[in-house]
C-alpha cells in the first residue's frame, strides 16, 4: 500500500501535479525571517536579512514573474537577493535560477555533485533530460559540502547533504527568531526515489546514499520543518492553522519516507 502512493505521488508530481507547479500561491511568512514566495506546491523560501536576502529554490523556467510577485507582496526586491541556494538540481527546482540570477545579480551556491547538471542546464540530469526538461545554464559561484556554512546577515545556514535524490540533494538548517522565541527550521529534501535502486548504472551507489542520508535526516530535531514541495509539508494545511511549528510530524515525515525507500528497495532486490 504504501508503495502504491509512493508511485502515485511519483506520477502526481511529474506529470499530473504540473498544474499546481505553475499556479500562484499567496506569498506568506512562515516564522522569524523565513518566507515562502513559491508557487501552489513548488516551494522557494525567502530568507531576509538587513544586508540582502537568500532565497531557496527557484521552480520551472516560467516561474520568475509569480516569484518576483510574492517577493514584492512582501515588502522586499529581487534585486536585493544576495544568495540563491539550492535543494536538488531538478528542472522544476531551478530552472528559473539563470535569470533570478541575472536579475539580482546574486551568486548561486550548489553542492559540488549537483552542480555540474546546474552548470549544462540539465542535459547530464539522468532523469529529467528531456528537452521540455533543460533550463539555461546557471553558473554556480561556490560549491558545497556537507557542514558547510552560508552566512548573510546575521543568518547561518548550515548545509546538510543527504543525496538520493539527487546526488547533491541538501537541506539546510537555521535558527530563526519569533517573538521571544528562538525556533529551529529545517529546509528538508525528502527522500524519493526517482531512479532505480538496484544495479543503477549512473548512481551505483544510490542505495547507500539513501540509506545514510535517512540516519542523518533522523538526528535532526527542527521545530519547524518546510520542503521542496509544499504538499510534502501539508504548507495549505498548516497556514490555515496559523502555525509550521510540528516536530513530531518532521519524525513521521522521515519515518514514511524512509519506509516507502525500504519498500522500494526490497521489492527491486527480489527481482535480481
Amino acid at each position: 500500500m504504501t508503495r502504491t502512493l509512493c508511485l502515485l505521488w511519483l506520477l502526481s508530481s511529474t506529470v499530473f501535479g504540473q498544474e499546481n507547479w505553475k499556479r500562484p500561491f499567496p506569498a506568506h511568512k512562515i516564522a522569524g525571517n523565513l518566507f515562502y514566495v513559491g508557487t501552489e506546491d513548488l516551494a522557494c523560501f525567502l530568507i531576509t536579512t538587513p544586508e540582502g536576502h537568500i532565497l531557496v529554490n527557484t521552480g520551472l523556467a516560467d516561474s520568475t514573474p509569480l516569484i518576483r510577485a510574492g517577493i514584492e507582496k512582501l515588502g522586499y526586491k529581487v534585486g536585493d537577493i544576495k544568495i540563491l541556494l539550492t535543494m536538488q538540481a531538478h528542472f522544476d527546482h531551478v530552472a528559473a535560477m539563470a535569470e533570478i540570477q541575472r536579475l539580482s545579480g546574486a551568486k548561486v551556491y550548489a553542492t559540488e555533485p549537483d552542480a555540474p547538471a546546474m552548470e549544462d542546464g540539465g542535459k547530464s540530469d539522468p532523469v529529467f533530460n528531456a528537452p521540455s526538461q533543460l533550463y539555461a545554464p546557471i553558473r554556480v559561484d561556490r560549491r558545497l559540502k556537507d557542514g558547510d556554512v552560508v552566512k548573510l546577515g546575521g543568518s547561518v545556514l548550515r548545509v546538510h547533504l543527504t543525496p538520493g535524490h539527487t546526488k547533491g540533494s541538501a537541506g539546510y538548517s537555521m535558527t530563526v527568531n519569533e517573538g521571544a522565541k528562538k525556533l529551529n527550521v529545517l529546509i528538508v529534501n525528502l527522500g524519493t526515489a526517482v531512479m532505480p535502486l538496484v544495479n543503477n548504472q549512473n548512481y551505483p551507489e544510490i542505495a547507500k546514499d539513501f540509506a545514510k542520508s535517512f540516519e542523518l535526516q533522523k538526528k535532526l530535531a527542527p521545530d519547524i520543518w518546510v520542503a521542496a514541495h509544499a504538499s510534502q509539508y501539508s504548507m495549505q494545511e498548516k497556514l490555515k492553522a496559523g502555525s509550521f511549528v510540528d516536530p513530531a510530524g518532521y519524525k513521521v515525515a522521515i519515518e514514511r519516507y524512509e519506509k516507502m525507500f525500504r519498500e522500494k528497495l526490497a521489492a527491486e532486490s527480489s527481482k535480481h
